[in-house]
């Protein structure tokens, strides 16, 4: 294995950089581990409770069917043999990625996700939410700063009725991208702001 410091192959880079660096990977690993998708518990337990405990477990909340307040807290959620659908996805600085979603799958009652400020949000996670088209109506994609025109574009295919959009730096064209999306999305309220 190559150090990173090697002064002859990487002149520039620092010992403190190199480290950034490790560390860097190391949080990346971590939220990848946190994101991944267990087959074999959705098998067991099912997409609903899998999709809550994969949002739940990166700081992320949800809104189960029938139930008035959002579940934000893992240690609160219903004993394991205990059947519930997940309705909304409330993530606001969450460290869900395109790696979890997935999970969205099966969650038949799906209706409405808002993502705030979620810095590993990235366009391969809009592009999975054609999963729940059917049931998916309300999306908001607030401060989500790596999405581009791609993940944008992407939800041209959804039957949403509500989509809000704002602070999105790397889109460059967002009046194109705001007619393009009122253009397929006929019957839905769009809201965007750069």
């Amino acid at each position: 294995m190559i150090s990173l410091v090697n002064k002859q192959i990487f002149p520039r880079i620092t010992k403190q950089a190199a480290q950034t660096c490790h560390q860097r990977q190391f949080w990346w690993w971590v939220n990848m581990m946190f994101n991944r998708v267990d087959n074999e518990r959705i098998k067991a337990l099912g997409y609903d409770r899998c999709t809550a405990e994969w949002l739940l477990r990166n700081g992320s909340c949800v809104k189960i069917l029938n139930v008035k307040e959002p579940l934000c807290d893992y240690n609160l959620l219903p004993p394991e043999n205990a059947k519930f659908f997940v309705q909304e996805i409330l993530a606001e600085n969450a460290g869900i990625s395109h790696i979890g979603f997935p999970h969205i799958k099966g969650c038949m009652k799906l209706e409405k996700i808002v993502l705030n400020s979620c810095g590993y949000i990235e366009d391969e996670a809009l592009q999975l939410l054609h999963l729940r088209k059917e049931t998916l109506k309300h999306l908001e994609l607030i401060n989500c700063k790596n999405l581009t025109e791609v993940g944008l574009r992407s939800l041209k295919n959804l039957n949403l009725t509500t989509l809000v959009i704002k602070n999105v730096p790397y889109v460059k064209d967002i009046a194109t991208i705001e007619n393009e999306l009122k253009e397929s999305l006929k019957n839905c309220k769009i809201q965007i702001e750069k």
